[in-house]
C-alpha cells in the first residue's frame, strides 16, 4: 500500500506473516526538529516563545483578515467554524483529511453504474462535507485518512507498526498545514486539537501569524488523573475505558505530550466548557488567554416529540460509545438501584466485542445498537430523559442533541454541557453511583418536573444553535473590542 502525495509517501508492505517494512521518502518520517522553526532563539526554556514573541497575539485582526481552519476529521465544530467564516467571507481556506464534494469523474461513474452501492455509502459521505463551505476553499489530505484505514489493518497484528503509523499520521499532517501556512500566509490560523504542536504553531510563531487552538477535548492532565483513578477503583471495567481501542498509555502519553505543546504553543485557546477553561487555569494557563465558545446542535433536525406525554412510565437513554470513559460502569450500577416496571434504560451505541463485566448488566436494559445518524433525532425523540455520566470529555454534542430534543438531562459536570443543574436537568459528580441513582428516580418519578424541565431543555438549545457559534467565534477574530490573545 503506498500513500501520500508528490515526491513524499509513506510505502507498507504486507506479506503473509511477516512484520510490515518501511520505506520512507523524503522527510516525511524525520522526526528531527526543524531548525528554522524550534531554534533557541525563537523559543524559550517552555517552547512557549518570548514575550516578545507573544506580544503578537495583542494585535486586533481588520473586519476583512481571512482565517485558516486545520482539522483532519469531519467534527462537527471545525466544519462550523469553516460555514460562519464563508458567511462572512472570512475563510481563508480549511485544510482537512478526505472531504467529499459530491461530484467529479468518480462520483458519477459509481452514480451511473453502481447506483445502489453509490446509494449507500453516499450517506456516510454526506458526513465528510458541508453545504455551506465553498468547495474551492477546501484541500483535503487524504493521506491522514488512508493511515486511519492501514492502522485498523495493522492493530492486531503489528501493533508496534500501526502505533509508528500513527505517529507518522499526525506529524504528517502537522507537516501539510505548516506548508500551507507558509505558502498562503493568512491573518490568522485556527488549528483544532492534535495536529499542530510540532510544525503547523511554530509556523505561525516564525511568521508573525496569530494562532488559535481549538480544544475538542479536556485537558490532558485531568485524563491522566482519571485513568489512574479508574485503574485504581474500576480494575473490572478499566480495560474497557476506550471499548474496543487497546488503551496503551505510552502512545496515550506521547498524545498528551503533543496536546500539553499545543497548549503552551497557541496565543489563544478556544474550549467548548467551563470545565475545561477552569481546569487549564488551576494548571497555570492564564485566564484571558482562555475563551469559552460552547457547541451547538442542528435545532431543525433534532427536535420535541409532538404532542407528547410525560406519564408514569419513563424511557432513560444513553447515547455514545459504551465505554468506560462515558461512565458505562457507574451508569448501569445506577440503573440496578432505581429500575422498576414501566422503565427501561435504552443504550445507543455500539458494545464493545468483548463485553467483559458488561454481559452481566445487559439483561437488564434495551441495546439499541448503532443507529445511522439520520434516525438519531426521531431516536432520541422518543425518550424521556438524557443520560450522560462521562468521566472526560470536551463538550459532547450529543448532550445539545438531547436539549434540542427536550430531554431533561442528567449529565456530569465533565460532559462539558450546557445544562443548567434544576432548570434543563442535573448535574451529578462524575464515579457517584448515589447521587447519580437519586436523580434519575427524582426525574423518573415526577412527570410534572420532566415536562416542565423538556420545555427548558429545547429552549436552551435553541440558545446554543451553530448561528451563535458562528458570532462568538467571529468574535473572536475581532476587531471590535476582541483581540487575539
Amino acid at each position: 500500500m503506498k500513500y501520500g502525495r508528490g515526491s513524499a509517501y509513506l510505502s507498507i508492505e504486507i506479506r503473509g506473516s511477516t512484520p510490515p517494512s518501511w520505506r520512507v521518502l523524503a522527510d516525511d518520517l524525520d522526526d528531527r526538529p526543524r531548525p528554522e522553526l524550534d531554534s533557541p532563539d525563537r523559543m524559550d526554556a517552555t517552547g512557549t516563545g518570548s514575550q516578545e514573541d507573544r506580544a503578537i497575539s495583542s494585535l486586533n485582526l481588520t473586519h476583512d483578515a481571512r482565517i485558516f481552519i486545520a482539522c483532519p476529521d469531519a467534527r462537527p465544530p471545525a466544519y462550523q467554524a469553516a460555514v460562519g467564516l464563508a458567511q462572512a467571507g472570512r475563510l481563508d481556506r480549511l485544510i482537512t483529511g478526505f472531504y467529499y464534494r459530491g461530484h467529479g469523474p468518480v462520483s458519477e461513474i459509481a452514480r451511473r453504474y453502481f447506483p445502489c452501492q453509490f446509494s449507500k455509502i453516499r450517506r456516510k459521505l454526506g458526513r465528510r462535507q458541508e453545504r455551506g463551505i465553498p468547495a474551492d476553499r477546501v484541500e483535503s489530505a487524504w493521506s491522514f485518512d488512508a493511515s486511519l484505514a492501514a492502522e485498523t489493518r495493522l492493530a492486531i497484528r503489528w501493533p508496534a507498526a500501526q502505533h509508528a503509523l500513527a505517529r507518522w499520521r499526525t506529524r504528517h499532517f502537522d507537516r501539510v498545514v505548516a506548508r500551507s501556512i507558509e505558502h498562503h500566509r493568512p491573518e490568522a490560523a485556527l488549528v483544532f486539537s492534535d495536529v499542530g504542536s510540532e510544525h503547523a504553531l511554530p509556523s505561525c510563531r516564525k511568521l508573525g501569524i496569530p494562532s488559535i487552538l481549538s480544544m475538542v477535548h479536556g485537558d490532558v492532565r485531568e485524563e491522566r488523573e482519571v485513568l489512574d483513578r479508574e485503574a485504581a477503583e474500576a480494575p473490572d471495567f478499566f480495560p474497557l475505558y476506550l471499548g474496543d481501542g487497546k488503551l496503551d498509555r505510552q502512545e496515550l502519553d506521547w498524545l498528551h505530550d503533543r496536546r500539553l505543546r499545543d497548549i503552551e504553543r497557541a496565543d489563544r485557546i478556544l474550549v467548548p466548557s467551563d470545565h475545561i477553561a477552569e481546569t487549564l487555569t488551576r494548571h497555570g494557563t492564564p485566564r484571558e488567554r482562555i475563551e469559552v465558545i460552547p457547541y451547538a446542535s442542528d435545532t431543525r433536525r433534532f427536535q420535541p416529540l409532538p404532542n407528547k406525554r410525560h406519564g408514569k412510565s419513563c424511557t432513560f437513554l444513553f447515547a455514545g460509545g459504551i465505554t468506560q470513559r462515558k461512565g458505562i460502569k457507574y451508569l448501569l450500577e445506577a440503573w440496578r438501584k432505581v429500575r422498576r416496571p414501566g422503565w427501561k434504560l435504552q443504550l445507543l451505541g455500539a458494545l464493545p466485542n468483548h463485553l467483559g463485566p458488561l454481559e452481566a448488566y445487559l439483561d437488564e436494559v434495551e441495546h439499541l445498537g448503532r443507529v445511522p445518524h439520520s434516525e438519531m433525532p426521531a431516536r432520541m425523540a422518543e425518550a424521556d430523559v438524557f443520560v450522560f455520566p462521562s468521566l472526560f470529555e470536551g463538550s459532547a454534542v450529543v448532550t445539545y442533541e438531547a436539549l434540542a430534543c427536550g430531554l431533561p438531562s442528567i449529565v456530569t459536570p465533565e460532559s462539558g454541557s450546557v445544562v443548567r443543574d434544576g432548570v434543563d436537568g442535573l448535574i451529578v459528580p462524575s464515579r457517584d453511583v448515589e447521587t447519580l441513582a437519586q436523580g434519575m428516580e427524582r426525574l423518573g418519578l415526577d412527570p410534572e418536573l420532566r415536562a416542565s424541565m423538556a420545555i427548558s431543555a429545547r429552549s436552551r438549545a435553541e440558545a446554543f444553535d451553530w448561528s451563535r457559534y458562528h458570532a462568538a467565534l467571529l468574535g473572536v477574530f475581532g476587531p471590535s473590542g476582541a483581540t487575539v490573545g
